[in-house]
């Protein structure tokens, strides 16, 4: 819609932002502040996770979250899910017709969310073809008979094909369907493989591609309706606190802890509150899930009296085992069903302070230092979406051999050598956001480390350097960035992580962004 992007620079998000307000114009009650937040492939699926069981509830029964290759499609760089599938086999006259169903599920977006999301809607005959008029689409709904007439238009990247099938396709001059489509199918299994003829005959129809929904779980809500409203504290959390029993008795037979809770107030007169409360760890213990809801309720201010509390589980996590003494006979301790200390510390930082303002640091794959890590609330996150990845995905290689630039000391050979992956010195200990502009001492067009940089009106000499270490990002990430660090010492003893811009031109731009000492 924008055209923002993950991983975009607030820098480039700006002018798309102008350009939206200078469309809607400043005074339009459309134009809504946008809303900046770090990117969490998790929650994503999360969220459309939720979304197919709403669906599920209020469209068609079948309803299941898009299946991946193994590979990026062409023309889809983001490897995770963003499509739900949804077979409407019989159900149409519960609705009218298709139009009718269209306009259900526009309405069930708009009226469940906080904010209203957008959605490309496509009916068609098969699930591939509905899957590309959905992103290839003229309209953002449309339903058709007619599959390969109405996708014959359409780029070859609407198949859903590997990157590499694509290119060579692009090669040969081919690059919408209805050219492939022409193209005997014998020598294209030959040529560029299986794959390529398993997508076609799904897109026309020839061949079904299995839809495996995933079905909602019973949803452990509850509530109670208030016989004499009130706005006494005691009394409420008195009632919710019977709501987290029936919750924990549900959680029981699971063998599942609560990770987000959501507490809903009716009053007496509209409109109505709703509570989200997160948790570090899975918890089935009352008595500490009382407390956090204790904690929210204290900062409320009811202007009228409550008419109705309801309680749901919207997020939950296995539980920890936790090995019980040896010699005790008694009953489950709340550690075992609430966590550790640590556990309940955080939730109670997150209770008083607020969830996005105890956070924690999440390793990133890319490339570039400064998008090395995320912060995310530490509470109420599936508990996988911790887990952090060991792989390092990313554009970064070194030179082996060791450069010194002329008139540069000859120092130790250690400072020059390759450092491992383990090396302490391989990064520095602080980075600088935003990277500072350095500039030589004497302008020069090559791009051999100065012998002198000038930071802030003060000259420092360079006695020895390591480098360079190549590090850029993906092509298809955005706009391009290509820089050569270097590790440098210091006269003054210090070692600094710098970088050339290679993007620069023949003018070479200079960076401090990190310091190891």
């Amino acid at each position: 819609m924008l055209g923002v992007r993950i991983a975009m620079p607030l820098v480039e998000t700006t002018p798309l932002l102008q350009c939206r307000e200078s469309h809607h114009g400043k005074a339009s009650p459309d134009s809504v502040a946008a809303d900046i937040r770090p990117h969490d492939p998790f929650m994503d699926r999360e969220m459309l996770k939720q979304l197919s069981y709403q669906i599920q509830q209020a469209i068609t029964p079948r309803v299941a979250i898009e299946s991946l290759d193994d590979q990026p499609w062409a023309g889809f760089p983001r490897h995770q899910p963003e499509s739900l599938l949804c077979d409407i086999t019989g159900v149409e006259h519960l609705f009218g017709d298709e139009q009718g169903l269209i306009d259900a599920i526009q309405h069930l977006l708009a009226a469940h969310f906080d904010v209203p999301l957008h959605a490309r809607i496509a009916i068609a005959p098969n699930l591939a073809a509905a899957w590309a008029i959905a992103h290839f689409g003229q309209y953002d709904a449309q339903s058709t008979d007619e599959p390969t007439a109405a996708i014959a238009s359409f780029p070859i990247e609407s198949l859903r094909l590997a990157r590499e099938t694509t290119m060579t396709l692009h090669r040969l001059g081919v690059e919408r369907v209805d050219q492939l489509l022409r193209l005997p199918r014998g020598g294209l299994a030959t040529r560029l493989g299986k794959p390529l003829v398993r997508r076609i005959s799904q897109a026309i129809g020839e061949i079904d591609e299995p839809l495996v929904a995933d079905l909602a779980p019973d949803e452990l809500a509850f509530s109670h309706e208030l016989e004499y409203p009130t706005r006494d504290l005691p009394i409420l959390l008195d009632r919710m606190e019977g709501l987290l029993r029936q919750a924990k008795a549900g959680l029981s037979k699971r063998k599942l802890g609560v990770l987000r809770l959501l507490c809903h107030l009716d009053f007496s007169k509209p409109p109505s509150q709703q509570i989200e409360i997160g948790l570090f760890a899975p918890s089935q213990d009352v008595k500490h899930l009382g407390s956090l809801v204790a904690m929210r309720f204290e900062n409320l201010s009811l202007r009228h009296d409550v008419t109705r509390l309801s309680l749901s589980v919207a997020l939950t996590g296995p539980l920890r085992s936790v090995q019980a003494s040896l010699l005790s006979d008694g009953p489950v301790d709340s550690h075992t069903l609430g966590g550790t200390a640590v556990s309940r510390f955080v939730d109670k930082l997150s209770g008083r302070l607020g969830r996005d303002a105890v956070l924690r640091v999440k390793l990133n794959a890319d490339p570039l230092p400064e998008h090395a890590h995320l912060t995310l609330p530490m509470t109420g996150q599936p508990v996988h979406s911790r887990r952090g990845s060991r792989s390092r995905r990313g554009s970064t290689r070194a030179n082996v051999a060791s450069k010194k630039p002329s008139g540069h000391s000859s120092g130790s050979q250690s400072r020059h050598r390759m450092p491992s992956p383990q090396d302490a010195m391989r990064r520095p200990l602080t980075i600088l956001d935003p990277p500072q502009p350095i500039a030589p001492v004497i302008p020069q067009t090559s791009t051999q480390v100065p012998e002198s940089f000038r930071l802030r009106g003060r000259e420092t000499q360079v006695v020895g350097y390591w480098g360079p270490e190549r590090i850029e990002t993906r092509w298809w990430s955005g706009p391009a960035v290509r820089r050569d660090y270097y590790r440098v010492e210091t006269d003054g003893g210090t070692w600094w992580w710098i970088y050339r811009d290679i993007t620069s031109g023949d003018q070479p731009q200079w960076f401090l962004h990190g310091q190891f000492t």
